[in-house]
Formats: structure tokens, sequence, C-alpha cells
């Protein structure tokens, strides 16, 4: 079963996914198994030199409110951690976000979304933003990255999922609570243009895709958690990656292995010139397969170690 729109997001770029579809509303079930209700163990790397060490945990940008994730593994990394990293932002500013959509994602007062479509596609569209209650003239402002992300979010809450449950919501307040220091890997507006740059015919591949898939998306949904929870990372890299990713080679590079690229240059330097330890939390999707961040620092000499 190939996997979709909304596994790509949850997983590679969630945390810029929420908070672009609730501004942009601002602006204008499957047969799989629910999650499990056992223990769980994500997966977490730890990696270093002699004074620096950094856990690598894999995270879920949205996950059911019920679901019981945390580890004496995972608090105990929090612990020891002086920093911790996030991916960006997950709650931005709207008024500094704002202008960077309307110019990254929406078209001029004389474009439509639809003008861009094949007649079918325009027909699909319009079916599936009636079954999810998203206004259909909103969505013909929104260019077709944005248009996909408006409607992940609301594929993602009728499947039962909650951004507020996500990892992250849960890790950095906690953070904060004990005094580490909170960094991101990149900005939001670094996430938005990772979308906004694609060409537009990748951008129309990735909504259609998307609504093609939609009566699955429930069933995907639960077992990518699923393996994700027990830290299953063959499973998860055939749901994300070689089912899904792997096949459409520009939003490859895009989500996962330029950003990759650049997260491993940003934690080599960490680790050569800062001592201590920190916490490294990241979408699942990006620690895993041949691409993920634990092979990619394997040249510069290190050696991760999955620890749970």
């Amino acid at each position: 079963m190939r996997s979709s729109l909304k596994v790509r997001l949850m997983m590679s770029l969630k945390a810029a996914a929420a908070a672009l579809a609730a501004l942009a509303m601002a602006t204008c079930g499957g047969p799989g198994d629910p999650p499990a209700k056992k223990t769980a163990a994500p997966a977490m790397w730890k990696v270093g030199d002699a004074d620096t060490t950094v856990y690598l945990f894999g995270t879920v940008h949205v996950l059911p409110p019920d679901l019981k994730w945390r580890t004496a593994a995972i608090d105990k990394a929090m612990n020891e951690a002086k920093a911790v990293y996030f991916e960006t932002d997950i709650d931005p500013d709207p008024r500094e976000l704002l202008p960077f959509i309307q110019q990254l994602g929406m078209y001029g007062p004389s474009d439509r979304l639809s003008d861009h479509l094949k007649p079918e596609d325009r027909a699909m569209l319009a079916k599936v933003a009636g079954e999810l209650g998203t206004p259909m003239p909103m969505l013909d402002t929104m260019r077709p990255w944005l248009a996909g992300v408006t409607l992940s979010e609301q594929m993602i809450t009728k499947a039962g999922y909650d951004v507020n449950s996500g990892v992250e919501r849960k890790l950095e307040p906690d953070a904060k609570a004990a005094g580490k220091e909170i960094r991101k890997l990149e900005t939001v507006t670094d996430q938005l243009r990772v979308f906004a740059d694609l060409p537009e015919e990748v951008q129309i591949r990735f909504l259609v895709e998307g609504l093609k898939e939609i009566e699955t998306e429930s069933a995907i949904l639960d077992d990518m958690v699923n393996a994700w929870a027990v830290g299953d990372i063959a499973k998860l890299d055939k749901i994300m990656i070689q089912d899904d990713l792997a096949e459409t080679p520009e939003i490859y590079e895009a989500l996962l292995v330029n950003r990759n690229k650049n997260w491993v240059v940003k934690l080599d330097e960490l680790i050569r010139t800062e001592p201590g330890t920190f916490f490294v939390a990241v979408g699942a999707a990006h620690l895993i397969g041949k691409d993920g961040v634990p092979t990619r620092l394997e040249p510069l000499g290190y050696k991760p170690e999955r620890i749970e």
C-alpha cells in the first residue's frame, strides 16, 4: 500500500504545516488497526565524541491524544541535556508568518488553483474539499503545495489525530520548565520554501496524489504510528520512504535529503566545538534509511548507536 500526502507532512514537515493550515484558514476512517495501546519504545540514537553526547530522537508531529510514548530512556536523555533542538518553531508569530504565506503560497487576484488543474483533478479537489468541510473558494486562492498542506491538516483531524498531542508539543514545555535552552535547526520560512520552491508540476502531483489516496489515509496513519511507537524502523522506512518519497525524487530530495545534509553539518559542528549533552528531536523519517542523519554522520567518523 503506497503512502500518502499526510504521511509526508506528518513525518517531515508537520511543525510548519499545522501553523500554515491554521493561518490559511484564517486568511481567506480506513481499515487499519488503531494505534496500539502498548508499552512504547520509539527509536533513539546516541552519537558524539569524548566530551559531547547528542541524543537523536525520532518524533511524530501529530498523534492520537491517548497514545503513551514516553519512556525512561527518553526522560533520562532529556534530563541530561543542557540544550534541546527541534526542527523549527512550533508556535510562530502569525503576524510575522502571514506575509510569507501570502508571498509563497497564494496566487495573485487574477489567478486560481482550478485553472492549473485538469478537469478530473478539479472535480476530485472539489469532492474532497466538500467531504472535509473546506471551502473551495478559499482553496482556489492557494498554490498547490499550500492547498495540499491545508487539506492534510483537515484529514489528520478527521482521522482522530491532534497536533497538540504531537511529540514536540509535549517535550518543549517540559524542556522549558526544566530550564533547558531551546534551539532550532531551521526557521519556519525555511520549511515554507521546502514546498514553495518545488516546480509547480511537482506541487500539483503532490496535491493530486494526496487526493487520490484519501480513502486509505486513516489506515496508513495507524500503521505508521504503530511502527513508530515500537521502534520498528524497517517498517517505517518502507511506509514513509520506499513506498512513498523515493517514488517522487524531487520531493524526497526537498523534504529529506537536502534538509538532512544541512542538519548533519550543524550537528558535526556542535559535536566538534561544544562540550556537553544535547537532545535533538526531529521527525522520525529524518533518522532512518540510507539518507537518514545517523547514516550521514558515519562518513564524518562518527558511530551512531541505537539505544532504544
